[in-house]
């Protein structure tokens, strides 16, 4: 008898911690049911309705989300300090506006734009006809008798061809200068249909990007509407103390306008940079430290990619390394996916506190931490 009831005991104990087992099993499943999420950021995790501190929607219970909208989440890979892989359903994407582009290895060309004026330089005139009157005077004494007068002309000669270096011509145009033997009288007055020299004053960053022959193109009040095309001649290898900046001659062909000397101009300098890696300028977030883009990876995730920046090209960027032609980048929205991707790499989730009370027609701004009208 003693046996029979310690055994009806065990029995009894059993089916007690049983039926504790599936009554915990229960809350703990009731207790997930009542969960509140936000759809946009399922990192929002309270458990009585309200709204989201970040973008401030309704919260909605765990079970009643769209599984399209429990699509954020963090992977480890290699990532800029802070961020996260991030997922984005389609849906998502459409409503925060995502745009992509692809990572192109094209031709670029970097645009220095520069204020001009069309040349009054009698002293670069003078010093043109000084040097043809040298090489003219070397000419007529190559036959002498004397040797120190053929050696006081090639002196005149060189002495002539510095100063014209010093003016700022380049060796090839004091080349073209001496076999045409005609002193550029369009840097006093130009006339219609003759070639006219501008002045671009180009800041000393700039200069290394500039070289002879390089295409430019002025504009003006005083063009009109036209825009007239020419040729980088040469840049002057002395720096202006006061305004840091060169100055850069250009030659216009033929300008079939009567134009007034000193007038001013605007002044684009077209510099090839060669084949390079490019992706848009909006898509790189800079930090000035370090830059990144957004790639779309093979498991269609947004992934934070740090970038080496080569040179800003207008609305373009040389790529040194990071990136690969052909890869799908964000070219929008990426401000966006990026705060989404801090929030997911940080950790951290909003701690369940109490939102203040607000008057009537008022909700509780989180980030400005106040009271603001309803919009």
């Amino acid at each position: 008898m003693k046996h029979l009831s310690l055994f009806l005991s065990v029995i009894l104990f059993f089916a007690i911690s049983s039926c504790n087992k599936k009554d915990d099993a229960d809350a703990g499943h009731n207790h997930q049911e009542e969960v509140w999420i936000c759809p946009m950021h399922p990192q929002i995790r309270k458990d009585s309705p309200g709204k989201c501190p970040i973008c401030h929607m309704d919260l909605v219970k765990m079970n009643d989300v769209p599984e399209d909208s429990k699509d954020v989440h963090k992977t480890k890979t290699t990532l800029p300090e802070g961020h996260a892989n991030v997922n984005l359903s389609y849906g998502r994407q459409q409503l925060i506006g995502v745009k992509t582009g692809t990572v192109e290895k094209k031709p670029l060309f970097k645009v220095i734009e520069a204020s001009g004026k069309i040349a009054f330089d009698p002293e670069l005139y003078t010093a043109q006809a000084e040097y043809i009157e040298a090489i003219n005077q070397k000419e007529r004494v190559k036959d002498s008798t004397v040797d120190e007068v053929k050696h006081s002309a090639n002196r005149m000669v060189e002495s002539a061809k510095l100063r014209l270096k010093v003016l700022g011509l380049s060796d090839d145009h004091i080349r073209r200068l001496s076999r045409s033997g005609v002193a550029g009288s369009a840097l006093l007055i130009p006339k219609s249909g003759e070639k006219l020299w501008v002045y671009a004053e180009v800041f000393e960053m700039d200069l290394a990007w500039i070289h002879p022959g390089h295409e430019a193109t002025v504009s003006g009040s005083s063009l009109g509407n036209k825009k007239l095309k020419g040729q980088v001649v040469s840049v002057d290898r002395v720096i202006n103390k006061d305004t840091r900046t060169a100055k850069v001659r250009i030659l216009i062909p033929d300008t079939k306008a009567n134009l007034r000397p000193e007038s001013y101009l605007d002044v684009s300098i077209l510099s090839p940079l060669g084949e390079q890696i490019t992706v848009p300028f909006n898509a790189v977030l800079d930090t000035g430290k370090e830059a990144w883009v957004y790639v779309v990876n093979k498991d269609q995730q947004f992934e934070p990619r740090l970038i080496t920046i080569k040179e800003r090209a207008g609305d373009q960027i040389a790529i040194e390394s990071g990136v690969s032609a052909g890869e799908k980048i964000v070219t929008s929205a990426n401000f966006l996916i990026d705060s989404e991707s801090r929030l997911q790499g940080s950790g951290i989730q909003e701690p369940d506190k109490k939102t203040p009370t607000c008057p009537d027609g008022q909700f509780w701004h989180e980030q400005m931490n106040h009271c603001m009208d309803q919009p």
